[in-house]
């Protein structure tokens, strides 16, 4: 089993001294239970939490969940590269923009940079 840090969900509670429960008290839809999937990566957190944990605690939801961002920064370059190739024959405006816009995400999606350690 690996010893990677899935979330930082826990350690920004705890150093704000707050429970799970007065967490849950802050979300828009929030639970004990719910806080305690996320933390526990029993379930990934939804767009909606990611906002609000970033909101409540000053830290963009990429420092706070930096494995989930990492797979899904994977799967849209993955999807963006798929798009680049789809496009790479097609001479039209068309053709051009959506080239553009691959590399556009590809550049952002493949930045060497990644949040510090929160």
């Amino acid at each position: 089993m690996s010893s990677k840090v899935l979330c930082y969900l826990r350690t920004l509670r705890l150093g704000w001294r707050l429970t799970q429960e007065e967490v849950a008290s802050l979300l828009p839809k929030g639970s004990r239970n719910r806080v305690a999937d996320v933390e526990q990566s029993v379930s990934p957190p939804n767009a909606e939490e990611i906002v609000a944990y970033s909101v409540i605690f000053g830290v963009p939801g990429e420092a706070i969940f930096p494995p989930f961002y990492a797979d899904i920064e994977d799967a849209v370059a993955r999807g963006a590269y798929a798009l680049y190739q789809n496009a790479e024959d097609d001479k039209s405006l068309q053709g051009h923009r959506r080239r553009k816009l691959a590399e556009e995400i590809l550049a952002r999606t493949t930045r060497p940079s990644r949040p510090s350690s929160v």
